[in-house]
């Protein structure tokens, strides 16, 4: 059975799979830091608004297919791959993420993802 944690987060990128942005929203404490790229956003709402707008900029087409989903009762790991389509450009980028817990929400998330691919697509 997975840990309770892991599927708060499997919840998250189902509901970002179904561009359910609220679904998604909900598995995220009110305060919590989304930490990558250079930056930081903080704030559950603050995310969702960051991730539509990574929906809308991928015309739609942003995907992310879990690899591989691994927890501890201090961390959840997630390797995946995100895909999306713009302008004639595509992305395939292996990330990794590193997600904090607490009371069911997630609080922290790292990104780590290669920043070449990244910005290749994304400028």
């Amino acid at each position: 059975m997975a840990h309770p944690d892991a599927e708060v987060v499997r919840r998250a990128y189902a509901a970002l799979n179904r561009r359910d942005i609220e679904g998604f929203v909900g598995e995220f404490a009110d305060d919590a830091v989304w930490h990558g790229s250079g930056s930081q956003v903080v704030g559950g709402r603050a995310i969702g608004a960051m991730v539509q707008q990574l929906v809308q900029a991928a015309e739609g087409t942003l995907h992310v297919e879990l690899h591989d989903v691994l927890e501890t009762d201090d961390h959840v790991v997630v390797l995946q791959v995100t895909r999306a389509e713009r302008a004639g450009r595509h992305l395939a980028d292996r990330v990794v993420y590193i997600f904090h817990l607490r009371n069911g929400k997630i609080t922290e998330a790292w990104f780590n993802g290669d920043p070449r691919v990244q910005d290749e697509f994304w400028s």
